[in-house]
């Protein structure tokens, strides 16, 4: 096919299908790469116009559009601060079905060569994409901003984003939905170690206006990045037009980041994992089934319920108190008993969190037997150990800091301490080694211990390392994820049968790209029953429930029975003076036990369906979610009364099932072993045959529904 305005032969073009969507590029007749389609038949849209009338595909400084904020900035070696890239070739690889794109380009004056990269998930329908740069140039050249996509979008007049970011500790997983106008939003985390304590490194986009569970356009972003990140969207009115057009970039935070790079050196940027679904339900499948078959450690494995004595004694314990935690542990049927900080220091004893971190010996004065006389009474009692470490990080007052004052992260300045410590600089090759061996340590000392909690609980305050020279400073930003990361890969490959959970100052961490070391993370240090169905409920639009840790506390002071209840809808566990509870009390948790062992492969591996949202909707007082088995055999949904209600209950619809399905219904609040509701067709289970009971703040109701039989 030629144009029909001139002889020229079609432009070279680049098309990636996603699984159901995609995208098409095509490059001018100078070599610049513009998008002619994006979403649904993306991939397959034809190529109407000459492809200088499309967008950039990757806007650069010095491109056609001065007016626009560009997703690759750089200022070359000899000077020149405009990047116009030409397409080289591309090339195409397949691996059981799914292929790698890399798109091959090269400065048109300068030895500076860029490629685009995009890897499909076919099953999932995410794609995941990055940005490769490298250079032969005379000298090092500076990157400004690279964002690792940048596609654009024709939007309408109610198009809207969500975000996920609150007031940092404790307020993670804030739920907030804008409506797009004109400008650039800037939607960005800091901190460097625990930025996501700010704000998730999610987004929601929904271009045509509101979408619902199940209809409407949704695209959804991840940044896999263990360190800063930054969507930005750009939106522009079109003259005369409702529509308007988008700019979508994201990728790391350039704030205070820019990256000084050498000749023949490669620099990658983050990966950006994203979709695009008709309806949240869709965008949440997706990203579950992609999360499990490309970044979680044994998806398949069923995660342990915990019990952890934090909440119980904080640092305040001996080994009389422990053990007696893990006889009550054992007796409520607990997996896993989880000893938390406060259990190591010598000559600085952690009995405060200003002293010990960094000397990781145990306190013999707390623990005479030391750690193995721990491992032992919870094996004689059928209960695996786990244990608590922060290997990234020093308190002044330790017997590291003294020796070796020179590893912790800083400028020229006097550090800082955040939380009465500082953090450990992991570009020191001496510092990585150390922070492996810390877990090294910790479990070759207590052998048979299975569980380790991995903290970080201090961001970065004063940026600096002795690792790089005076203008490669800036560049830390960027390498302390990847060193940290390199600790984290060795430890797990070194430890393959300890299952580790990921937690910084509660939910500072929770990426996909950090994830892949970790069977789960902590969601949040707050664990108000009320505020975590509502974390929960946005954290689970990304991550399946068994990555997500949910323990019954006493914050917040709610019914011990609505606290189990949103419990089990994670992770289980318990972080409770076990020991104190009344008999009343503790038959609550038991009875939550023994719904967990029946329902926890659903919520771990099941299906997620949303029925009742908390966070948007003209009544936010309540919520209601559904796990259904892969074969739609059971199910499990858990209803929650968390305010008074606005307004009477409507109807509680379960979805889901088997629509020629006939069903058992059983349910409880768990102040007693509940009761059956009979039976019912999944069609009127659809219907509202079952009715929503919780009409109190703060009660729940767990329903648990199985298949009896199909009619003929």
């Amino acid at each position: 096919m030629t144009h029909d305005h001139d002889d020229r032969p079609d432009p070279p073009v680049v098309r990636v299908d996603a699984g159901g969507w995609g995208w098409t590029w095509a490059a001018d007749v100078a070599g610049r790469l513009h998008q002619v389609a994006l979403g649904p038949g993306g991939a397959d849209a034809p190529v109407e116009v000459d492809p200088v009338w499309y967008p950039d595909a990757h806007p650069t400084w010095g491109g056609p559009d001065p007016y626009r904020p560009p997703a690759l900035r750089i200022t070359h070696a000899e000077g020149t601060t405009t990047t116009r890239l030409a397409l080289v070739r591309v090339d195409r690889s397949t691996d059981d079905g799914d292929e790698l794109v890399r798109v091959r380009t090269r400065d048109e004056l300068l030895e500076l060569h860029v490629t685009f990269s995009a890897r499909t998930h076919r099953v999932s329908g995410v794609l995941e994409q990055w940005v490769e740069v490298e250079h032969h140039e005379d000298g090092p050249v500076t990157i400004w901003d690279l964002d690792s996509i940048a596609p654009t979008f024709l939007v309408g007049p109610e198009a809207q984003v969500v975000q996920f970011g609150g007031a940092g500790w404790a307020d993670e997983w804030a739920w907030t939905t804008e409506r797009l106008t004109p400008g650039t939003k800037v939607l960005d985390s800091m901190g460097g170690i625990q930025p996501h304590l700010q704000r998730a490194p999610f987004l929601l986009l929904e271009p045509n206006g509101p979408a619902t569970e199940t209809e409407g356009d949704v695209v959804g972003c991840s940044i896999a990045w263990g360190g800063n990140t930054r969507f930005a969207l750009d939106v522009r009115p079109r003259s005369g037009e409702a529509t308007r057009d988008l700019r979508l970039r994201a990728g790391t935070n350039p704030t205070g980041a820019h990256y000084v790079l050498d000749p023949g050196v490669p620099f990658v940027s983050p990966t950006v994992a994203w979709t695009w679904a008709t309806g949240r339900a869709e965008l949440t499948d997706r990203f579950h089934r992609w999360t499990r078959a490309r970044v979680l450690r044994d998806p398949e494995r069923t995660r342990p319920l915990v019990v952890n004595n934090w909440e119980t004694t904080f640092f305040a314990f001996d080994q009389d108190r422990i053990v007696g935690l893990i006889d009550r542990a054992a007796d409520i049927g607990a997996d896993v008993f989880l000893l938390d900080d406060g259990w190591f220091g010598t000559t600085h004893p952690r009995d405060d969190d200003d002293a010990g971190l960094g000397d990781w010996e145990v306190d013999r004065r707390k623990l005479p037997g030391g750690l193995p006389a721990l491992v032992d009474a919870a094996t004689d009692r059928g209960v695996r150990f786990g244990i608590w470490v922060e290997p990234e990080m020093v308190n002044r007052r330790s017997e590291l800091f003294a020796e070796h004052p020179d590893w912790v992260v800083r400028d020229r300045r006097e550090p800082r301490e955040h939380r009465n410590q500082l953090a450990l600089d992991p570009l020191l090759g001496e510092v990585r080694d150390f922070e492996v061996g810390v877990v090294d340590r910790v479990l070759g000392g207590a052998p048979g211990t299975s569980y380790v909690k991995w903290d970080a609980n201090r961001p970065v305050t004063d940026p600096g390392t002795r690792a790089l020279p005076a203008d490669r400073q800036s560049n830390a930003w960027v390498d302390w994820v990847h060193a940290t990361w390199d600790v984290m890969a060795r430890v797990a490959d070194a430890h393959p049968d300890v299952e580790l959970m990921l937690c910084a100052s509660g939910g500072g961490r929770t990426d996909h790209g950090t994830l892949r070391w970790f069977h789960e993370f902590w969601t949040s240090d707050n664990t108000d029953p009320v505020t975590r169905v509502r974390m929960q409920w946005a954290c689970g639009h990304w991550f399946p429930a068994s990555a997500m840790a949910a323990h019954v506390t006493a914050w917040g002071g709610r019914p011990l029975q609505f606290a189990c209840a949103v419990a089990l809808s994670g992770r289980f566990g318990f972080d409770l003076d076990l020991e104190a509870l009344d008999d009343a009390s503790l038959a609550v948790c038991r009875r939550a036990v023994a719904v967990a062992r029946r329902t926890q492969d659903l919520v771990q591996h099941g299906r997620l369906i949303r029925l009742v949202s908390p966070v948007d909707g003209p009544d936010r007082s309540r919520a209601a979610l559904a796990f259904v088995a892969p074969d739609r055999s059971r199910a499990v949904v858990f209803c929650y009364q968390l305010d008074d209600p606005l307004s009477p209950p409507a109807e509680l619809r379960i979805t889901g099932l088997d629509p020629d399905g006939i069903y058992t219904i059983d349910a409880t609040d768990l102040s007693d072993e509940g009761r059956s509701l009979g039976t019912a067709t999944a069609a009127a289970l659809a219907d509202g045959a079952v009715a929503w009971m919780p009409d109190e703040a703060t009660t729940a109701r767990v329903i648990e529904i199985t298949r009896v039989a199909a009619p003929d």
